[in-house]
């Protein structure tokens, strides 16, 4: 399995920034944060390519508390080779991390969810 879900676009870095924010909240997630890695560091001097990280939390009216132990979801846009790049970690991977909950059904849920964000914002 492939720790982490990743597209590719051919949008501008900034479009696709807010392209990522439409999507999540389309999908009924709220945007928690915007953090602009590269300008955070810039500040402090070291330079790097671009990177922002968006902070996915639950919709409004999310009772799973299953889903709690999931979320934040963030997802990483940067560039990386001339291109602008979408990547999410894959909630199905804290089944491990909670083997003691049963989390399958809401993480696959989950999974779905932020798989059809990352891919609404790269189409």
């Amino acid at each position: 399995m492939r720790y982490a879900y990743r597209r590719v676009t051919t949008a501008p870095f900034s479009s696709t920034v807010e392209a990522v924010e439409r999507a999540a909240r389309d999908r009924g997630f709220v945007v928690l944060e915007t953090l602009d890695i590269q300008a955070s560091l810039a500040a402090k001097g070291f330079p790097i390519s671009p990177l922002v990280i968006v902070e996915l939390g639950p919709a409004e009216g999310e009772k799973d508390e299953l889903v709690a132990l999931l979320l934040p979801c963030r997802l990483n846009i940067y560039e990386e080779d001339g291109q602008v790049a979408v990547a999410a970690l894959r909630p199905s991977l804290f089944r491990e991390v909670y083997p003691e909950r049963d989390l399958e059904d809401a993480a696959a849920r989950l999974e779905q969810a932020v798989i059809a964000v990352v891919d609404d914002a790269c189409d």
